[in-house]
């Protein structure tokens, strides 16, 4: 199932790849609900990256998880790794607060 969320948006109706417009070039259907889940996942994944470089572990953590959950990448994917490794350092350093 990931596989398929992996690869470029598409239409959920005919599959056809997904071009940026809020209805699909090839069947007419409505897409604008896909282009803010996407929208709102690419916000997420920049709140994420903020967090990180601000030291917020933990919310960083939250928004890339959120995004995932929203709209699955591997880009994404990567960033929640790197949020869960800031979050839960194996080290038994003490976390920088956020």
């Amino acid at each position: 199932m990931k596989e398929d969320l992996c690869r470029p948006l598409s239409c959920p109706v005919c599959r056809a790849r997904f071009r940026g417009s809020s209805q699909c070039s090839r069947c007419g259907a409505d897409l604008a609900v896909l282009m803010l889940l996407a929208a709102h996942a690419y916000a997420l994944r920049h709140a994420a990256r903020q967090s990180l470089r601000h030291g917020g572990f933990q919310a960083a953590l939250t928004s890339a998880q959120a995004a995932q959950r929203l709209h699955f990448t591997a880009e994404g994917s990567l960033l929640s790794v790197i949020c869960t490794a800031a979050a839960n350092p194996l080290s038994g350093q003490p976390q920088k607060p956020a």
